[in-house]
């Protein structure tokens, strides 16, 4: 559910975080149209200024988090995928059934093979998105464990104080933490693209659809067994 305008304005001038508990920035302001609809809201990511869309921030608990951009993207693709698929299925189904006209169901078929055709696009662009985030956290990961070492070594050999040493590794273990969830929660991504990608449409013919096909066939070839009459002419000898 979208969050109110009345509800994400109490949050201007307040610090955000991702869904991932990492410090993004600060809340500056909410853009609205006159009816009160959210348009955007705008971010400072330290001296830098970003403006993401309303689908982009959502509430947990008494907080509001920011969601990346890969995930936004990820919702709506999915989301508008299994919209498709489902109508794909409907509409199979009814045609097996006879319950629809077959131009009347080549013109829906046509329209939904185009829009999913439209969404793999967008589907294909967000995987290869998803994987390039994915190594951008393996090598975060990775220096945060060279780090985490590095640490070790000189608070064992006496080089620094117990103060700083655990300060430090505190920061290292909530980083690698946010870094792992993310991580995990790309893969679960990726899964979820992959199936949805793969599933198929399997709608068996009806039993009523199949008999009549049948009836038709034996009809005409009963048709063609039946034998043609021989002319017979008679002569009147007397």
């Amino acid at each position: 559910m979208p969050i109110s305008v009345d509800v994400l304005t109490k949050f201007v001038g307040q610090k955000i975080k991702d869904i991932y508990g990492r410090d993004v920035g600060n809340i500056i302001h909410v853009y609205t149209e006159i009816d009160g609809t959210i348009t955007g809201i705008e971010i400072a990511y330290g001296n830098s200024f970003v403006t993401v869309s309303p689908e982009s921030v959502k509430l947990d608990g008494d907080n509001i988090v920011l969601l990346p951009e890969w995930k936004t993207d990820a919702i709506k693709i999915l989301s508008y995928m299994e919209k498709i698929r489902r109508r794909q299925k409907a509409l199979e189904e009814l045609y097996s059934k006879q319950e629809i006209p077959k131009s009347m169901y080549d013109d829906m078929k046509r329209k939904l093979d185009a829009e999913l055709l439209k969404v793999k696009e967008e589907h294909v662009k967000l995987k290869n998105k998803l994987k390039n985030r994915l190594n951008e956290i393996e090598d975060q990961l990775a220096k945060i464990d060279k780090a985490t070492i590095s640490l070790k070594m000189s608070y064992i050999s006496s080089e620094l104080p117990e103060v700083a040493y655990k300060s430090s590794m505190e920061i290292l273990r909530q980083s690698k933490e946010s870094y792992t969830l993310e991580r995990d929660d790309i893969k679960k991504t990726l899964d979820k693209l992959d199936g949805l990608d793969k599933e198929g449409i399997d709608i068996k013919p009806s039993p009523s659809l199949s008999t009549t096909q049948d009836q038709s066939t034996k009809t005409d070839n009963n048709k063609s067994e039946v034998p043609v009459p021989i002319p017979v002419r008679v002569i009147n000898t007397l």
